[in-house]
């Protein structure tokens, strides 16, 4: 049919049931329709009936408003990538990444109500994204930051905690919010997540803070997005809409229903931006299990400053590895011990295997979760003398560390 171009405003009977949209996309037989009541529908052309065209509208980036509904200065949008930026290709059915995830905007209602400065990186799959990642995007949203109030960051969710957390640390002070958000499910899927969550983070945005957080669904249902920090969050689900969880607490705050309640005060903002951006990368991770062997662990440590270990309970490994971590340590590469496990923190003087490790020089990483351990390494010894690496590496910089664990509180 003709009428079935990209754009065109369509009313169309299907299983004797009356439909209005616009026409996303039509191929093989098949058409994309986005129904007015938000919904998207894919169907044969030929089960459609009494199709009527009622208009056509491009489908494309619209500008966004130039003046603030709330006054002053806007928001910053920095889109790296990731699911919220996504489209599915209905000829091949595979997720594409889009340059402009400006067309969220008919779907997001509070949107129009701000100033938008959007700026593009060339976008990347989180599971690409690496250290020198990090930090062109500090740079870019810095650059957005001063110009504007507050930043928000598209990012995809596999690694969004590893970014986000490289960026609380190297943004010493900031005069605004980052804020990361993600989706699950690409934008174009009835069930996305996308809409709220990217509604919730221009409300979060007003929120008078200094510090990076993350913004995602608090439940599957559509009606409440949580502000995590990002220190203290975790993508703990591959697929569900509420899939990051601050560990150890509650989340900093909770958009519902237009209203932003908050848990616990955020970090406050400063009047200035100060950033270190320089990261060591030769920072390693490692899980050990018990068919790991004192070569395996020497070949991952060899060049390597810093390695996270995520051991077993309280923080232990086998005794086998003891001698590779102690020659480690005598050749100044820094070893950190973390857990395995979800919840609680690392405790080394309970058990004689603890003791044994701090005595050859293990450092214990308290609540600290393992991938902000890694990133907190690469800052540290990327910016500050070495002589100082422990002593700020049990520091609490960002509010990476659970007090609630420190105070022997059970872990929420």
């Amino acid at each position: 049919m003709k009428n079935l171009a990209e754009g065109a405003i369509l009313r169309f009977k299907y299983k004797q049931t009356q439909f209005d949209g616009i026409v996303i996309s039509s191929a093989n037989g098949t058409v994309n329709v986005k129904l007015n009541s938000g919904y998207n529908i894919t169907i044969p052309v030929d089960s459609m009936d009494d199709v009527e065209l009622r208009g056509t509208r491009k489908i494309a980036a619209t500008e966004f408003r130039q003046e603030s509904a709330h006054g002053g200065k806007g928001v910053g949008l920095l889109a790296t990538g990731g699911t919220i930026a996504s489209r599915v290709d209905y000829v091949t059915g595979a997720v594409k990444p889009v340059l402009d995830p400006a067309f969220l905007e008919d779907s997001v209602s509070n949107i129009r109500n701000f100033s938008l400065d959007m700026d593009l990186m060339e976008p990347v799959l989180s599971e690409n994204i690496a250290p020198a990642d990090w930090v062109e995007i500090a740079h870019r949203v810095m650059r957005l930051l001063e110009k504007n109030q507050r930043c928000i960051v598209l990012h995809g969710t596999d690694t969004m905690s590893y970014t986000a957390s490289a960026l609380s640390f190297m943004f010493d002070e900031l005069t605004g919010p980052i804020l990361f958000v993600g989706s699950q499910r690409s934008s174009d899927r009835p069930s996305s997540d996308a809409f709220l969550n990217l509604e919730a983070s221009l409300e979060f945005s007003g929120i008078s803070m200094g510090e990076v957080g993350i913004v995602m669904h608090r439940n599957i249902s559509d009606h409440e997005a949580a502000l995590h920090r990002a220190v203290r969050s975790r993508k703990m689900h591959t697929s569900r809409r509420d899939a990051f969880r601050t560990l150890g607490g509650l989340p900093m705050a909770v958009y519902s229903s237009g209203t932003v309640s908050f848990n616990e005060a955020p970090r406050p903002a400063s009047d200035r931006i100060l950033l270190k951006d320089r990261l060591e990368h030769k920072v390693s991770m490692v899980y050990f299990h018990p068919s790991l062997e004192a070569d395996d662990l020497e070949q991952i440590l060899h060049g390597r400053r810093a390695a996270i270990i995520l051991g077993t309970g309280l923080g232990h490994v086998g005794s086998r590895l003891y001698g590779t971590i102690k020659d480690a340590v005598k050749s100044g590469v820094k070893i950190i011990m973390t857990s395995q496990c979800i919840n609680g923190m690392v405790d080394m003087n309970v058990y004689s295997t603890g003791r044994e490790l701090q005595s050859i020089g293990v450092i214990p990483a308290g609540s600290m979760l393992p991938e902000v351990a890694l990133v907190k390494s690469m800052y540290l010894l990327g910016n500050y003398p070495e002589s100082d690496f422990k002593e700020l590496f049990l520091h609490d910089m960002r509010g990476e560390f659970n007090l609630r664990d420190r105070l022997g509180g059970d872990p929420l």
